[in-house]
């Protein structure tokens, strides 16, 4: 790829404007190229101009989804990067999504078909996503388009951060509730499968747990609209715990709050098209060798009608 291209393109992924990264600026990291210096190198000093992004609570909507393209892939992300140049496109997406460059044949196949006309940009990105899960990698796509809309009717497709997780029903009121963990009775624990937990380790009855991440995810994404988070928890009176529910990896906060001693109650959260990869947080704070342990007897979210 020419110097002059590469560090277009490279300024257009990373949202530089004209004062962020001038021309003249633009000029000697494309002179830098030519003279050997390593392109990466090239990257990480246009990445240091960057401005500091505003506070969160500051975030306009669309403002939102501008994170680091990853094996969650919003496929706006990826879609527009290095217009007219396809094997920049997918070094670039194989790169985030997969973590390696793309083989000879899958590079020569794909480009080969985009210059066709007979795929397009987004469905590019979901065979990367799906390449990345046979490679034995966590990654979903998602569009902002709406629900509706064709690209995002894709259910038999397991990629779909929009497919219903493991822990999703309806219940008896008809309502989609995502299921986080429950007590079951004579059984014991049901936790959703797609859920990041600390070990399951039982005494007296109870989740032995340690200081810091007992359980996080699905990291998938839910319709847009008020949701109900329903937390019914027994811990010792002095222990503590924080609960998140986030989006965007993180860079959106829908919810947060701190618990202390037992707690049996109802949190709203309300999701809007751009929060994608919607993702539960559960911290264990510090506590006492015997105050140590957790009994979550219902953790889940429905969607209000």
């Amino acid at each position: 790829m020419p110097a002059e291209s590469f560090v277009d393109a490279w300024a257009t992924a990373l949202d530089l404007t004209d004062t962020d990264l001038t021309p003249d600026d633009r000029l000697s990291l494309a002179n830098a190229i030519r003279n050997g210096t390593n392109r990466l190198r090239v990257v990480d000093a246009m990445k240091a101009r960057r401005p500091m992004p505003p506070l969160l609570n500051e975030r306009s909507g669309i403002q939102a989804i501008r994170r680091e393209p990853d094996h969650f892939a919003i496929l706006e992300n990826f879609i527009r990067f290095a217009p007219g140049d396809d094997a920049a496109f997918l070094r670039y997406a194989f790169s985030r999504i997969c973590g390696r460059d793309p083989t000879s044949s899958e590079r020569l196949g794909l480009e080969f078909d985009l210059r066709r006309g007979v795929v397009t940009r987004a469905a590019v990105v979901k065979k990367i996503v799906a390449l990345a899960r046979r490679d034995g990698l966590t990654a979903f796509w998602d569009t902002l388009l709406l629900e509706n809309d064709s690209e995002a009717r894709e259910g038999s497709d397991p990629s779909n951060a929009r497919l219903s997780s493991a822990g999703l029903l309806v219940n008896m009121e008809g309502q989609a509730t995502a299921i986080f963990v429950r007590e079951v009775e004579n059984v014991g624990w049901m936790i959703a499968p797609d859920l990041l937990h600390q070990p399951l380790q039982i005494n007296d009855g109870n989740w032995q747990v340690e200081p810091g991440w007992l359980l996080t995810g699905p990291k998938r994404s839910f319709a847009e609209g008020a949701w109900l988070l329903d937390l019914d928890l027994i811990q010792a009176e002095n222990a503590k715990l924080d609960v998140e529910i986030v989006a965007n990896s993180g860079l959106d906060v829908l919810q947060s709050i701190t618990l202390s001693g037992p707690f049996s109650g109802t949190l709203c959260v309300t999701i809007r098209r751009e929060h994608r990869f919607v993702e539960l947080r559960i911290r264990i704070h510090e506590r006492r060798p015997e105050d140590s342990w957790l009994r979550p007897r219902n953790i889940s979210m429905r969607h209000a009608p």
